[in-house]
């Protein structure tokens, strides 16, 4: 039988804390202890009495608004607290939409009059009103947004409310690190906090609610261990208050986590003290949960006699109540048990009075539990036709409400994709030490040397540690600065082999053939009429002019190819492997593979220097004769990779060569932020080069568009 989706729904009693003074009394003490009050402290006590009384005596609240009238000559500042209280009004008598229009405008009004704690304790009250309408949400950033308010204002109370709250709500949403997060912050004030007599019992209450989350949220996460040690410490908070309600919540909370390790007779006992409590105390909610409760657990247990009674005692309190709901739900158990017992005909009586009642206020769930439980005795009966009629309205009950889940989740996915989460990160250390700090600073002269003393400890500490990071920091900078001088060194070493190559390439080659052709125009002026032999001299001028022009063209292509700034790093790097291989020395096969577009200038240029070296490499020291040269656009990064069949080499031997060559690429390499890796090995044949870009780096800012392949060889 399937009971436990009926009674887990119900085990589990969390709390969204509320900011009113539930247990502070307007008594005839207090008015009396008010006279010694500052204006601002009277003002602040009344106002957390009216919101306390707004729910349950108008008389007592409308005498708090005057004295709350006669403290503030400021009207909108009234008339925000004014709208607070009609908000608690409307709540506590069942008038949502009013409620959140009155908290609204009262949230406003606070903000404008820069009254950041009363605007706090407002946004709890809307946020609660939003947890108990299972609008997690707005709970949580309501929830967050008054945490701020509360820290900004150095508010302990607020503080407990707010973290227990946004933990709340994180665990509502199912991210249990968060809600473990904000439940011991909360509990970290709660610990350092000494509240003054009068807000002692309030105190009380909020520890033990946010104990209480604790022990929740360490349930549903699966540690009934740590759930339990919370859950008692709940407990005793609960019974220094002295409220049987609270302390019967208790005792249904560790009733579950009976439940939960299968310790079922446990459960109920634990659940027949939270029945005590709750009659004490004439809490016919509580009591109808329980009985209702531990009827379920009856059943499973196989004790159906005790099932009948807590059912009949669930119905006849559900009847005083007019909840149709526990009605169906107790008349179920009933039946339940009557069919164990094999009293078919009485089950089906109880079972029949439940569906009337689940179908009158069309709860389907309640619904689908009867019908299926009436399949089951069916099928134990042998009466299969019956149990087919059973088993198909179960069905077309689960597929109604799978459906409208389904809709319902659609729903609140685009309301969350919609809805712009604001989280702000609190230092909250900083915070805690403020709060300790005022603390303490109210104690005696001991303390008070202690802390003088701490406070030079921490002095002394984070002097050392600043001399420590100091140190740090000028190894770092002196490391950066060799490595900066390292890189400049490498690039003025390479512009000065650049410039002796130049004036090498300009003397040895331009300057001969420049040579050659002022002699050639010498001998034309000194020819006498030889036609011949001025026509030869000519065509050998012409010659010699093509020629220069080569040369030329040949020092422009190793100073900057006109192909890389014109097209392009592709095009720049085909022209250089034709000229490499009309030399017959190496042949070089290039592959392109989706890089179409052209690369920003700084990329190309370091890209086709970098290819320059190596092939320059290959044709000096590796014995190669073919070398593969790819270069392919990835989704988020660019690879340039160099094979050759040469001989391999010590890598290391390669690093610390005198030239300029590895520094010229690492300086490069690190112009772009490409990430270089070398597989070779001397000795052994063939050398594998890859170097990687991310093009999703914005330093980078690579724009590489997905083309076509393109080799060339």
């Amino acid at each position: 039988m399937r009971f436990c989706s009926v009674l887990l729904s119900l085990l589990l009693i969390g709390v969204l804390h509320v900011s009113h003074a539930q247990d502070v009394i307007f008594s005839d003490s207090l008015k009396e202890a008010l006279h010694s009050y500052s204006t601002e402290e009277k003002l602040d006590t009344y106002w957390l009495l009216a919101r306390a009384y707004a729910a349950v005596d108008s008389t007592v609240t409308e005498e708090l608004v005057g004295n709350i009238s006669s403290l503030t000559v400021d009207k909108e500042l009234l008339t925000a607290m004014i709208a607070a209280l009609d908000g608690n009004r409307y709540e506590s008598r069942g008038e949502k939409e009013l409620a959140i229009d009155n908290y609204k405008k009262a949230i406003q009004k606070l903000g404008e009059k820069e009254e950041w704690i009363k605007q706090g304790q407002v946004m709890l009250d809307l946020a609660t009103l939003y947890g108990k309408n299972n609008q997690y949400e707005q709970f949580k950033k309501l929830s967050i947004d008054a945490n701020n308010l509360f820290i900004a204002g150095k508010d302990s109370l607020g503080l407990i409310t707010s973290f227990s709250n946004v933990g709340r709500s994180h665990q509502l949403l199912g991210q249990f690190d968060s809600a473990i997060t904000y439940l011991y912050k909360s509990v970290a004030i709660i610990e350092s906090y000494q509240p003054k007599p009068l807000w002692a019992k309030v105190y009380l209450r909020l520890a033990g609610n946010t104990y209480n989350n604790l022990g929740i949220a360490y349930m549903e996460h699966g540690d009934d261990k740590t759930g339990m040690r919370f859950y008692n410490k709940a407990m005793e908070k609960k019974k220094q208050l002295g409220d049987p309600i609270e302390v019967g919540n208790m005792y249904i909370n560790i009733g579950g986590i009976m439940f939960s390790q299968n310790n079922l007779r446990a459960a109920r006992a634990y659940l027949d003290s939270a029945s005590q409590n709750y009659g004490e105390a004439g809490y016919k909610s509580g009591l109808l949960l329980c009985k209702s409760n531990s009827a379920a657990v009856s059943n499973v247990v196989g004790e159906y006699d005790r099932a009948i009674d807590y059912a009949r005692e669930g119905v006849m309190l559900a009847k005083e109540m007019a909840d149709k709901y526990n009605q169906s739900l107790n008349y179920f158990h009933i039946g339940t048990a009557y069919g164990h017992k094999g009293f078919h005909a009485l089950s089906q009586v109880y079972m029949d009075s439940s569906l009337v009642r689940a179908t009158e206020i069309k709860s389907r769930n309640m619904i689908a539990e009867i019908m299926n439980t009436q399949y089951e005795f069916a099928v134990q009966k042998g009466e299969f036709e019956r149990a087919l009629s059973f088993r198909n309205q179960y069905i077309a009950v689960k597929d109604s409400m799978f459906q409208e889940k389904k809709s319902k989740d659609i729903v609140e996915m685009e309301t969350q994709y919609k809805t712009r989460e604001k989280d702000q990160e609190i230092n909250f250390l900083n915070q805690l030490n403020e709060l300790k700090t005022a603390s303490l600073e109210r104690n005696t002269f001991l303390i008070v040397g202690l802390l003088i003393l701490l406070g030079l400890v921490i002095v002394g500490f984070n002097f050392l540690r600043y001399r420590a990071t100091q140190r740090a920091k000028s190894v770092l900078q002196e490391q950066k600065i060799r490595m900066r001088e390292a890189q400049i060194r490498a690039v003025i070493d390479s512009q000065e082999q650049e410039r002796k190559r130049f004036a090498t390439d300009l003397h040895d080659g331009m300057g001969q053939l420049i040579s050659a052709l002022q002699l050639n125009i010498q001998s034309m002026n000194q020819i006498n009429g030889d036609l011949n032999k001025r026509d030869e001299l000519y065509e050998n001028s012409t010659h010699l002019l093509k020629d220069v022009h080569k040369e030329i063209r040949n020092i422009a292509f190793n100073l900057m190819p006109q192909t890389l700034m014109k097209e392009g790093l592709v095009a720049a790097v085909e022209e250089l492997t034709k000229r490499i291989n009309n030399t017959n020395q190496l042949q070089v096969k290039l592959s392109v593979l989706d890089v179409e577009n052209r690369l920003p200038e700084v990329v190309e240029v370091s890209l086709y220097r970098i290819i320059q070296e190596f092939l320059s490499n290959i044709m000096k020291y590796s014995q190669a004769t073919h070398v593969y040269l790819g270069l392919t656009n990835h989704e988020e990064e660019l690879v340039l990779s160099i094979e050759d069949d040469g001989i391999g080499y010590d890598i290391e031997k390669f690093r610390n060569s005198q030239g300029n060559g590895w520094r010229n690429i690492n300086t490069r390499l690190n112009l772009i932020k490409g990430e270089l890796q070398i597989d070779t090995q001397e000795g052994k044949k063939g050398t594998s080069v890859l170097i990687t870009i991310n093009t999703l780096d914005p330093t980078n800012t690579l724009s590489v568009k997905a083309g076509t392949d393109k080799s060339s060889s």
